[in-house]
């Protein structure tokens, strides 16, 4: 009986907030609040990031294979800089300006990745909306290491503080599409 009145109770409270399309969920990192990359405030959500993320980098096209491995992310406060670190190597995760960058693109070929290659099934803006994000306003990064012949790139969305995903890629044409989760 109390447990068919708490189910009753709860249906009735969230039917108002579903009418709305408001999915309840706080963000801290992904939301209205920083307004897409134009106004993204490191000071606030670098401290958010900052921490130990498990990455899975599932090949895409002639890439095969799935590569599991352990980063850092780090926040300079004294700079206002964010980095991710793995295996004692650093690079800087800069600030995508002017509008998110898609993130199934095919940075080689120079245009969307054909749906046929994507490792991850879901609808990535379906899997953001589920976090309380708009894929659109997720702070976005960009990151190098190396140069010429041994250039590797890459680009993150970070949906939430333990979700993000994004892709990379190498001067020899490998690439790899990443998830990342909080350790």
């Amino acid at each position: 009986m109390i447990r068919a009145s708490l189910s009753a109770l709860l249906i009735a409270l969230a039917g108002p907030t579903l009418a709305k399309g408001d999915t309840g969920i706080s963000n801290e990192v992904c939301s209205e609040t920083p307004r897409g990359a134009q106004k993204l405030e490191l000071r606030r959500i670098g401290p958010l990031l900052e921490g130990s993320w498990e990455e899975t980098a599932a090949g895409i096209g002639y890439t095969t294979g799935v590569q599991k491995s352990n980063v850092e992310i780090i926040y300079d406060r004294m700079r206002n800089r964010l980095y991710l670190g793995s295996d004692g190597m650093r690079t800087e995760l800069v600030p995508v300006r002017d509008g998110n960058r898609e993130l199934r693109y095919d940075f080689v070929k120079g245009r969307p990745m054909d749906p046929d290659l994507f490792a991850i099934e879901p609808d990535l803006a379906e899997w953001a909306f589920v976090l309380g994000c708009d894929i659109g306003l997720a702070p976005q990064f960009s990151w190098q290491v190396g140069s010429g012949a041994r250039r590797a790139d890459g680009i993150i969305s970070f949906f939430s503080g333990s979700e993000a995903m994004g892709t990379k890629w190498n001067s020899a044409r490998g690439a790899r599409e990443v998830s990342l989760s909080r350790r």
